[in-house]
């Protein structure tokens, strides 16, 4: 399927007829007609079944039309980097971050990212921890951050803070009122583990050997947001990088330092790429801000 041929499906699907498909994209309603047919006999399957004139999607078509939104989007985006590169401007900083720190910190450091450079392009998405080291290096984004075991940096994800596992667990709970949270307190039917990244669930079986040991009716979820939104909930408690908790509405939380101590950094990927040079430092500076003094102290 060519970048014409995505085009006419992609506008079938969402406008619902050919007529409309047509109209739209300024071809004539048999040109269309005929372009699906041709796309269909390309790829050895029916996107569409024609039922008394009308085209009603396949689940074939519906597969691919989420991915050929996704390849559109890309390819909107690639045409503006070449618009920029033929103007010869640095006109956009591409940041990708876990889905925690996407959702948390990044929407705070692009406020004070946009009153230094106001005119300045800024994507943001999230990409799973492991894969931010490998999305920069590819050229897709300039800038990454993840979460990383400290004796994990390299040169690739290098530590910009450092810091620990922290303990969440609802305001009310008997162990708040504990300086420190020693996994020996945590009651196992009420904690809820996470099986995000494997690097920091490692960490985490490596300081805590009965980590694995758990409750058939355990909770679990592969997403650190899912697992502080189950505490605020009261269904228990959960262990996640202090970075994970910049910017997090902290109302009916609280969170305490982690013991076995399990150091972690916040590391940055950086792609040296000279077009966003510009933007770089800006956005590291607006993060260093959102983290403000404290985040990270106790594990520098």
């Amino acid at each position: 399927m060519d970048r014409r041929e995505m085009a006419i499906f992609t506008t079938v699907m969402r406008l619902g007829s050919v007529t409309a498909a047509a109209s739209a994209l300024g071809m004539a309603q048999p040109s269309v007609s005929k372009a699906i047919a041709l796309t269909e006999h390309r790829l050895g399957f029916r996107l569409f079944d024609r039922v008394r004139g009308r085209l009603t999607p396949t689940a074939e078509a519906l597969l691919v039309l989420e991915e050929a939104m996704r390849i559109e989007e890309e390819l909107s985006r690639f045409d503006r980097y070449l618009d920029n590169v033929r103007h010869l401007r640095a006109g956009q900083l591409r940041v990708a971050a876990t889905p925690a720190l996407a959702l948390t910190m990044l929407p705070l450091a692009a406020r004070i990212f946009r009153r230094a450079l106001p005119d300045y392009g800024l994507v943001l998405d999230m990409h799973l921890n492991h894969e931010i080291a490998g999305v920069v290096e590819r050229g897709q984004y300039d800038l990454g951050f993840a979460v990383v075991p400290s004796s994990d940096e390299t040169e690739t994800l290098s530590a910009i803070r450092r810091g620990r596992i922290v303990c969440v667990l609802p305001a009310d709970h008997k162990l708040a009122s504990s300086p420190t949270i020693r996994w020996e307190q945590v009651d196992p039917a009420e904690f809820i583990y996470i099986t995000t990244d494997a690097r920091l669930v490692a960490l985490l079986e490596a300081g805590i050997p009965d980590f694995r040991r758990r409750l058939q009716s355990a909770t679990e979820t592969n997403r650190y947001t899912i697992a502080v939104n189950l505490v605020r909930q009261g269904a228990g408690l959960t262990v996640v990088d202090e970075f994970t908790m910049v910017g997090v509405d902290m109302r009916g939380l609280a969170v305490r330092p982690f013991e076995p101590e399990l150091r972690v950094s916040l590391a940055a990927a950086v792609n040296p790429r000279r077009m966003a040079k510009k933007a770089l430092r800006p956005f590291l500076d607006a993060v260093d801000t959102v983290l403000g003094p404290d985040a990270g102290a106790a594990g520098r």
